[in-house]
């Protein structure tokens, strides 16, 4: 389509030599003021009627190969002048340039981008970038000039400011609405139960609230009987490795048979109040005490100590890095050992915080080898669910007194009380 058969009007632009007509002369004059040509086109802009599909719907836009940017041009171009109308056109040969003093782009709505972006499908890299940020805004736009950079970060401090601030109410009310929840719960389990104590599986002596021992006379026990419910063999191999990594990758289910001094069930232990306090008794196989490290300990039910004891037969057997309060044996033999453990009776608070019940005891033969960071033979006694209020069985004696422990006819074994 020539221009000549474009339904717009195209005038040429103004002389610049007439100062009459000269609009950049009046508005450096009287600032914002433009000539009367330009105020005419404008006063009369939105007169003509907008319903331009019948103009716009005889355009060609068959698809084929990229256009050169002077054949976009000229689509361009012809694009607007269909768009314009019946409008008066001032004459500028670059399409942008058209379009701006023509005020064209305020003619762009739905329906004719998605028609203008029909056509941009064979523009050239240069013309479809410049054509983008016109019609999108960006920072060629016209509609009040291009912005600047300080805009610009203004813009992007004020968008990120408001996804903060969307972002703390949002987490804000989740947190809120959690605590809510959470009190409502706890509150209907305060009233429909009260207060649980749970500290039924906490290990308890057996004389604990008896009114049979008169103040100050020293009862008499007899000899110690094992109690089933509070045995447990040794038999949890726990053997990490010297080196660099992580501990996970340095961890081994099996080591050589001749590394240990000891096989996994070898060891039994049980407890027993004596003298006032707890013990632990360990019987083993022939000859384990003469290279025994053996570390016990109280804990809660989440492993967090109230005491830990290291007995050792000759000093050096147990590794600098093992920790724990040294002891010396309560009672010894071949192959029997107790050894003093602090077992609390009663709720006891943390010094790190919060508080528990002496709910286990942790044995271990602890080894000394070369090449290993930690190599032992571990076991728990505790207090199940099932077995209630499980009690721990007294025994009494004097030093010097030989006692027999007995857990049945396979490990008896015998010892001389020394405290």
């Amino acid at each position: 389509m020539s221009e000549t058969d474009d339904p717009g009007k195209e005038i040429p632009s103004p002389d610049p030599s007439n100062g009459e007509s000269d609009s950049t002369e009046i508005s450096q004059t009287f600032g914002t003021e433009v000539s009367e040509g330009h105020r005419r086109r404008r006063g009369t802009f939105f007169k003509y009627s907008s319903e331009q599909s019948g103009t716009l719907a005889s355009l060609n836009l068959e698809a084929g190969s990229q256009w050169t940017e002077k054949e976009a041009d000229k689509r361009i171009r012809e694009f607007l002048i269909r768009l314009a109308g019946d409008r008066e056109l001032v004459h500028e040969a670059s399409p942008v340039e058209f379009a701006r003093k023509n005020d064209l782009l305020l003619l762009f709505g739905p329906e004719e981008e998605e028609l203008f972006a029909k056509l941009a499908a064979r523009f050239p890299p240069e013309t479809l970038q410049v054509w983008s940020e016109l019609l999108g805004g960006g920072d060629s736009s016209d509609s009040f000039g291009p912005r600047s950079r300080a805009e610009r970060q203004d813009e992007k401090a004020i968008a990120l400011s408001i996804k903060k601030a969307f972002r703390r109410r949002a987490v804000t009310f989740l947190v809120v609405v959690g605590l809510v929840v959470f009190a409502i719960l706890f509150f209907r389990r305060l009233a429909d139960e009260g207060i649980v104590d749970d500290s039924s599986q906490a290990l308890r002596f057996a004389s604990q609230g008896s009114e049979t021992v008169i103040e100050g006379e020293v009862a008499e026990f007899g000899p110690p009987v094992v109690e089933p419910n509070l045995v447990t063999f040794a038999d949890l191999l726990v053997a990490l490795q010297d080196g660099e990594g992580s501990p996970e990758d340095r961890v081994r289910e099996v080591v050589s048979e001749n590394i240990l001094k000891v096989e996994p069930g070898e060891i039994i232990a049980t407890v027993f109040g004596y003298n006032s306090g707890g013990q632990v008794a360990l019987i083993g196989p022939e000859g384990w005490l003469s290279e025994a490290c053996v570390r016990v300990s109280a804990t809660d039910d989440e492993f967090r100590p109230f005491d830990v004891v290291v007995f050792e037969l000759t000093q050096g057997l147990c590794s600098e890095e093992l920790s724990g309060r040294k002891v010396s044996p309560t009672c010894l033999g071949e192959n029997l050992l107790i050894v003093p453990l602090y077992i609390p009776q009663g709720e006891v608070t943390h010094p790190e915080g919060g508080s528990g019940w002496a709910e286990m005891i942790r044995v271990g033969y602890e080894m000394n080898v070369p090449g290993w960071e930690t190599l032992a033979i571990r076991g728990t006694i505790a207090v199940g669910a099932q077995e209630g209020q499980t009690e721990i069985p007294l025994f009494s004696g004097k030093i010097g007194d030989e006692i027999t422990v007995s857990f049945d006819e396979l490990n008896t074994g015998s010892c001389t009380l020394m405290q």
